[in-house]
């Protein structure tokens, strides 16, 4: 086993009681929405499907909480002193929390993929989605199974740019002395707006002219890839400032 693997496992085991808690409760919600969709019908609870999709910023959470715990708990010491780059040990832990929001993600649009096949079904439509689509995903060729490709995209983009912010803002709190708060509301805030300000360039530059928040297709894959770059840039910030500036 390499180094990094267990270092992996090591982080899936130090998030797994709140991995427990946010698969049981997506696992809940999905069985409850598709034992009430069981007659074709279009039900209330469908809207819980939503709430899932809500969990980066929990996400970007628990990796703050699992980056600050090893100096809360006074265990720095032995985790900076493990005989592997420094880089690895903030890649295994935002390789965990992603590994979470990988199963919240497949658990919730699993549940979403068959219940539109339970009502497209009653109602007699072979595969074609009954709802109008996000903006990018022309409504004539959008279909039950580009659920997967659309919400992989929206969700993974928001994620990984949450994740890196996170990341940037759990390292700056251990770099400061005070007001680890306002540091921590700083870099989100600050990086939002970065991540806005930077759209439009990103969307010259590769989009033919088109903004990031256009309607086209070209134009919403371009403006989740943007998403998920700022967030790796975010996340390679601050595992720059960590290799050089922290400390046990």
């Amino acid at each position: 086993m390499s180094p990094f693997v267990a270092l992996y496992l090591k982080e899936l085991k130090g998030i797994r009681l709140v991995s427990a808690v946010l698969l049981f409760g997506t696992g809940a919600i999905v069985l409850t929405v598709i034992s009430n969709a069981g007659d074709g019908g279009v039900h209330a609870t469908m809207l819980l499907l939503l709430l899932p999709y809500l969990c980066p910023p929990a996400l970007a959470g628990v990796l703050i909480h699992s980056i600050t715990q090893e100096w809360a708990g006074s265990t720095q010491h032995q985790w900076l002193a493990l005989p592997v780059p420094r880089s690895s040990l903030m890649l295994a832990k935002l390789a965990a929390v992603a590994s979470l929001g990988a199963g919240i993600f497949v658990l919730n649009t699993f549940g979403l993929h068959m219940i539109y096949e339970q009502v497209l079904d009653t109602v007699g439509v072979s595969q074609e989605i009954v709802f109008q689509p996000p903006p990018g995903f022309p409504t004539d060729s959008f279909k039950a199974d580009d659920l997967w490709s659309c919400a992989a995209a929206m969700f993974g983009s928001i994620t990984l740019l949450l994740l890196g912010l996170g990341l940037a803002a759990a390292v700056l709190k251990t770099v400061v002395a005070r007001f680890k708060g306002l540091v921590t509301v700083a870099v989100f805030l600050g990086g939002l707006w970065l991540t806005e300000s930077l759209g439009p360039a990103f969307s010259d530059l590769v989009g033919g002219g088109e903004t990031v928040s256009g309607v086209g297709l070209q134009a919403a894959v371009n403006a989740y890839l943007y998403l998920a770059l700022m967030g790796a840039v975010f996340a390679a910030v601050g595992i720059f400032i960590f290799d050089r500036y922290v400390d046990a």
